[in-house]
């Protein structure tokens, strides 16, 4: 049993971490909601707190979610517990929200308890988006230059090899790239 001390410094990390950080029993109630759950998902830890996690969730996981409790208690199988994954959040305003969740379990009085960690994906997935369409825009620019363009690696192996240059050599970008310059 964890003394005063002990219980109030569990509290300064939940209350203090960046990710999210939910506790639910085993039949999927909320039993803790920190300060970055609050702000990812728009509600107030007293809001949540007694309620099933599922209403955090958009379908399919919605739905699906007591029996993934019933299921994985019944037979061990995990989907998320121990492993996480990609998940969808849903937001009090209805929004949606890309997530990594990584689920843990624990024991208390002898029933299993799962504690979630949440981390945003947003930010990130904006900026994946962002290279992409750089790239792309690269991409589109040296595809369509009247000069030559060809791209090597240090080990002088052909990366990219234009259509200015397929005229201007006379060899398919096929033939080339992946091949000493």
């Amino acid at each position: 049993m964890a003394t005063g001390h002990e219980e109030s410094r569990l509290r300064a990390v939940v209350d203090t971490a960046v990710d999210g950080v939910i506790l639910i029993n085993a039949e999927g109630v909320i039993l803790v909601f920190n300060p970055a759950c609050e702000k990812l998902f728009g509600y107030a830890a007293f809001e949540v707190i007694g309620r099933n996690v599922k209403m955090l969730m958009p379908e399919p996981y919605q739905s699906g979610h007591d029996s993934y409790l019933t299921n994985y208690r019944r037979t061990g199988v995990r989907k998320i517990i121990g492993i996480g994954r990609e998940v969808l959040g849903l937001r009090r305003n209805g929004s949606t929200f890309p997530m990594d969740l990584s689920v843990g379990e624990a024991d208390e009085d002898g029933k299993p308890i799962f504690v979630g960690i949440i981390r945003d994906l947003t930010e990130r997935r904006a900026a994946e988006m962002a290279l992409r369409a750089g790239a792309e825009r690269l991409r589109a620019v040296v595809e369509t230059a009247v000069d030559g363009v060809i791209l090597i690696d240090s080990s002088a192996r052909v990366l990219m090899f234009n259509p200015a240059c397929e005229r201007l050599f006379g060899y398919s970008g096929e033939e080339v790239i992946g091949q000493n310059v």
